[in-house]
């Protein structure tokens, strides 16, 4: 008789791995349907509503101005995988995990909960087996545009885009910013920079460092808007530029985060020479802080540079290809670590 045993309420046969195999692809695929659940939880501020003592699936369901019985099938479904807290007689709390779907959470990721189900999004994922022919973006193919030009003609588009990076971004800004040697330098620009999420939380923790956050026109005001909130505005301000036309000298320290992997190598090339050329031979340095795949090719990394390749048309990169990258350029590298999920690239001319 065969082997059988039970896995998640599902019979699995010892001497038939195709009905396991069948599992995990449902497992698979369920979890796209899970990150649609999220978002329309985030977008409705369901979880704004939510604390740590219990509340009954109605009471939020009135509050927000919702369906409760289809409310309580996605909080059941969240709560299931982890996220929520279901407690008797359908209420539900906040636990570690969907606190960081709150918009004042210090460390929110509603803004890239609510992005990357966005229908932009969607529609260039709905097209990127395309992008397995050309190697050109699911964006490209869906708008006939790059991100960044779509984008633009979305009202608002580039400040959300803006918004859902600083989700990601608030953490681990913090972390580098205690862990990084900063009090090596004077002054540092943070190419592309956004509203300043790690510039600020930089100078916060380094208060003789002054910055420059060099980023395109459409951010400048909310960017000098976000460093006067914190204060910093003797010690910050922005510069607007493009960093793959030109970049300014002065810094001894330029940075960018999670954007050389929006690029093609040929415009990392550019990119790189640009600082290259603002350096010139004094002693500043060059910080690239990047997901890097690393020798493992982890998961996680694996599917974030399909994102990539389907959202801006970039890629992950090896360190070997960014050492490569470098030295094409006229850079070292001098220095590795990680923080977070960050890899930090330091190089010197």
């Amino acid at each position: 008789m065969t082997a059988k045993n039970s896995d998640k309420g599902r019979v699995i046969d010892a001497e038939d791995p195709s009905i396991s195999a069948r599992y995990r692809y449902n497992d698979i695929f369920s979890t796209a349907w899970l990150s649609h659940a999220l978002s329309a939880l985030a977008k409705t501020a369901v979880p704004d509503l939510v604390s740590d003592r219990p509340i009954s699936c109605d009471e939020l369901a009135e509050r927000a101005g919702l369906h409760a019985p289809s409310l309580y099938r996605a909080l059941r479904a969240a709560a299931a995988n982890g996220i929520f807290v279901e407690h008797a007689d359908r209420q539900f709390s906040h636990n570690e995990v969907s606190l960081l779907l709150r918009s004042d959470h210090p460390y929110s990721w509603k803004g890239m909960a609510c992005m990357w189900n966005h229908p932009s999004c969607l529609q260039g994922w709905s097209l990127f087996s395309e992008c397995l022919k050309d190697g050109r973006s699911g964006i490209q193919h869906a708008f006939g545009k790059k991100l960044y030009e779509h984008l633009e003609e979305i009202p608002g588009g580039t400040f959300a885009f803006s918004e859902a990076m600083i989700s990601n971004s608030a953490h681990p800004s913090l972390s580098i910013a205690k862990l990084f040697p900063f009090d090596n330098y004077r002054l540092v620009m943070d190419l592309g920079g956004g509203i300043g999420t790690l510039l600020c939380a930089v100078l916060e923790e380094h208060p003789d460092l002054a910055g420059i956050i060099y980023e395109i026109e459409e951010l400048k005001e909310p960017a000098n808007k976000h460093i006067a909130e914190r204060g910093l505005d003797k010690r910050a301000h922005v510069e607007v530029g493009d960093f793959l036309k030109t970049i300014p000298s002065g810094p001894d320290l330029f940075m960018i985060k999670n954007s050389l992997w929006n690029w093609t190598d040929e415009q990392c090339e550019k990119l790189i020479g640009n600082v290259r050329q603002a350096v010139k031979d004094n002693d500043s340095n060059f910080l690239i802080i990047e997901y890097v795949i690393n020798e493992e090719n982890a998961a996680w990394t694996t599917l974030y540079d399909l994102q990539i390749l389907n959202m801006p048309g970039g890629r992950a990169r090896t360190l070997e290809e960014y050492e490569r990258l470098l030295r094409q350029t006229g850079f070292r590298i001098i220095r590795v670590e990680v923080i977070e999920d960050q890899t930090l690239i330091l190089a010197a001319p």
